[in-house]
């Protein structure tokens, strides 16, 4: 007995497969291609989320009560610096980040006061996300002497 055979061709499934591996390679290219962009605006997202974390904790440095001459805002007393380690820093202002202070006096007078904490090696090693912040203040060494300055915060992750 004969078998009767379409015109069309009895190769079936095999006719549709290079068009299914066409369709299979564009699908996997744009959920690839929309996965890496999805990745890199989550990213980018928790940068500014870094940067802002930094910025609100320069703020909370320049209004650092226990190193503040008469409680005004970016005016230190010289004489309280000198007594804070980067441990009460860490303590009261309890930062979610690694971090660097330093103040660098920038003024003319010939005796400077610079203090620091903190290590900035370590920036290198940890730094995912690192932002440096620089705001000017001044020191307050006595009613006569005030010394313009630098704070310079960095934090990194």
């Amino acid at each position: 007995m004969r078998k009767l055979v379409m015109e069309e061709g009895t190769s079936g499934f095999f006719e549709e497969l290079v068009l299914f591996a066409v369709v299979s390679i564009l699908f996997v290219a744009t959920l690839t291609v929309a996965v890496y962009y999805g990745s890199m605006k989550t990213a980018e997202y928790e940068k500014v989320e870094f940067v802002n974390q930094v910025y609100n904790f320069v703020k909370e440095v320049r209004g650092y009560q226990p190193i503040l001459h008469d409680s005004v805002e970016g005016l230190y007393d010289y004489h309280k610096i000198k007594s804070v380690t980067y441990d009460e820093l860490k303590r009261d202002l309890i930062p979610s980040f690694h971090f660097y202070i330093a103040i660098y006096d920038v003024s003319d007078y010939p005796m400077k006061y610079n203090a620091t904490w903190g290590n900035l090696e370590n920036s290198t090693v940890y730094g995912y996300y690192r932002v440096v912040v620089t705001y000017p203040v001044d020191i307050w060494v006595s009613d006569h002497e005030i010394h313009a300055a630098k704070l310079e915060v960095v934090g990194w992750k």
